[in-house]
């Protein structure tokens, strides 16, 4: 949604331009006629469509795509009206707000013509598509998200199946007193380190992608889970790195080196992380 509003910001000109010759296009006497057979056909952006009279009342039905609500007859709408300003040419034009009904960014365009006022809802998104200002395909978008469920799930899996793994892993240690109980429980830790970066990402994706869809560069959004997902696996690399130096230890000193080569590659990770952190909170600040 953010990023929808920034691109209205943006070209917010060419935005209200389209939509006053979308508005002036109307013919405003033949308004009942055009609501039942070509209007929303014509501007697949507009949603919705009524009337208010002089008394500022409204009266007509709240028209929609292929549907008409009579519920809203008779609604006072002085809210709505007693505080906008129209222009020279008697529209006006609200700012970005939030449908209540949606959920999603509109734009209300109001209209005076003699004594009534006609009210125009625009869905921000599809007037985008519509001005070529953003590209978008509903079926793609849908095969999209239908993968990203899929992808977000069957991580999730996996990451359980790392937490059973872990959970057997201990059990077996328990019950079989001959094995390495040292070793088990550091793969078993390992197990549930990465379990959780993988079930951060699952989450991740699930929500950004396919739940609230609200993943925004302007929050840098996919550069802090990658921080996350990066922190999680430079530490089952550390413990990985302690297990080996144990390992090295009990049996040959001359292997010791591998084990440093080991730690200095966690080193190098760790010190990329942190550039990495250092330069998102830079640009964070300077935007």
């Amino acid at each position: 949604m953010k990023e929808i509003i920034a691109i209205y910001k943006k070209h917010y000109s060419v935005i209200e331009n389209s939509l006053t010759s979308i508005v002036e296009s109307i013919d405003c006497s033949e308004y009942s006629t055009l609501v039942e057979k070509s209007l929303f056909t014509l501007y697949p952006a507009l949603k919705a469509t009524y009337k208010i009279n002089k008394n500022l009342k409204q009266i007509t039905p709240l028209y929609t795509q292929g549907n008409s609500d009579s519920s809203y007859l008779g609604t006072e709408k002085a809210h709505l009206l007693e505080r906008i300003q129209f222009r020279d040419d008697n529209l006006y034009i609200s700012n970005v707000y939030v449908n209540s009904r949606s959920g999603t960014p509109y734009i209300t365009a109001v209209v005076q013509r003699d004594d009534e006022y006609v009210v125009f809802d625009f869905e921000l998104y599809t007037l985008l598509k519509d001005l070529s200002l953003i590209e978008g395909h509903e079926y793609f978008s849908k095969f999209t998200r239908y993968f990203y469920t899929v992808f977000g799930f069957f991580l999730a899996v996996f990451s359980a199946a790392l937490i059973a793994y872990a959970v057997v892993t201990t059990f077996n240690l328990v019950v079989d007193t001959e094995r390495d109980i040292i070793e088990g429980l550091f793969h078993s830790i390992i197990a549930l380190t990465l379990a959780l970066a993988i079930f951060d990402l699952s989450k991740t994706i699930l929500e950004h992608e396919v739940f609230y869809k609200s993943l925004s560069r302007a929050n840098n959004l996919e550069n802090r889970l990658l921080a996350r997902f990066l922190t999680s696996i430079i530490i089952a690399l550390s413990i990985e790195s302690l297990m080996v130096v144990f390992k090295i230890a009990l049996n040959d000193y001359a292997e010791m080196v591998y084990a440093l080569y080991l730690i200095i590659g966690v080193g190098i990770m760790i010190a990329s992380l942190s550039l990495l952190i250092f330069v998102m909170r830079y640009s964070g600040k300077r935007e």
